[in-house]
């Protein structure tokens, strides 16, 4: 199966941005996370991090008093990590789905599914004299 924008479903999409955002705390914040995984295991005193905003956000990790990881990232650049990649995906997306009343949003031929054509519904034969049609009352 060809990976087309124009055949993903709203769940395609949002699994996506889920594993964008996944992706992108492990690149980003991965070291971070493996440095305050090991201060948080050492005995009380030794290790400590520091998570601080003034004119942009600052998180740092100390062990026995040296600076192990250090980063900082402004509101705005946050705001493009974290929403810029998926909003550029989800107007794709869009761009990408047909329009209603095109020609391509006709559901496909028997043929072109596989299947064998379409022959017809049989046909009932005339109706006894004690038999009624559905929806009709006869005295």
């Amino acid at each position: 199966m060809r990976l087309s924008l124009r055949r993903w479903r709203p769940r395609h999409l949002l699994l996506s941005w889920l594993a964008y955002w996944i992706a992108l705390v492990a690149v980003r914040l991965g070291d971070a996370i493996l440095a305050l995984r090991r201060v948080t295991a050492l005995p009380e005193g030794r290790g400590s991090f520091s998570i601080s905003y003034d004119d942009a956000f600052r998180m740092t990790v100390v062990d026995s008093g040296r600076t192990v990881w250090s980063g900082s990232a402004s509101l705005g650049e946050l705001a493009l990590w974290v929403a810029g990649p998926p909003l550029v995906l989800f107007v794709l997306w869009l761009l990408a789905r047909p329009r209603r009343g095109d020609a391509t949003t006709a559901a496909p031929t028997r043929e072109a599914l596989g299947e064998p054509p379409f022959e017809g519904v049989p046909r009932a034969g005339p109706l006894d004299r004690n038999e009624t049609r559905v929806g009709r009352h006869e005295p």
